[in-house]
């Protein structure tokens, strides 16, 4: 799993981001943010907050704090998605800074899949999107 720090790099990769593609890269690598990859084959955008956000317009505006929120996710190999976020969690319980790790995920099926698959809990109904919580 390795960090994402050129803006050059990530506005090609967010081309293929199905969830979010209009955020730009300039927004995903601004303070309290990072993305991530794993092998250039899957990619995870994550905000550090104050609160769990509800929508994007919430997302782009909270202040840092000691909540993880993965805003996007996204692969190009089958199980590399599933491997990058449980990859994250596990980096994330290393690190003493931070309280949670939550979603804002888009209400699909796919999604909803996705992230009870793979151990998240969904904690919040939005009128456009949906959170789950990994537990850490």
């Amino acid at each position: 799993m390795e960090k994402v720090c050129s803006h050059s790099l990530l506005s090609q990769i967010i081309s293929g981001d199905p969830v979010r593609p209009h955020i730009s890269a300039e927004e995903r690598l601004a303070p309290s943010r990072d993305v991530y990859h794993l092998d250039h084959k899957a990619y995870i955008c994550l905000a550090y907050l104050n609160y769990v956000p509800y929508d994007e317009k919430s997302l782009l505006s909270m202040q840092c704090g000691p909540i993880v929120v993965a805003y996007t996710i996204w692969s190009n190999e089958k199980g590399k998605g599933r491997e990058l976020i449980l990859k994250t969690r596990e980096l994330i319980k290393t690190q003493d800074r931070f309280e949670r790790l939550v979603t804002l995920s888009p209400q699909t099926e796919m999604a909803m899949k996705f992230h009870l698959s793979n151990g998240a809990e969904l904690i919040q109904e939005n009128s456009n999107s949906n959170n789950f919580e990994y537990e850490l």
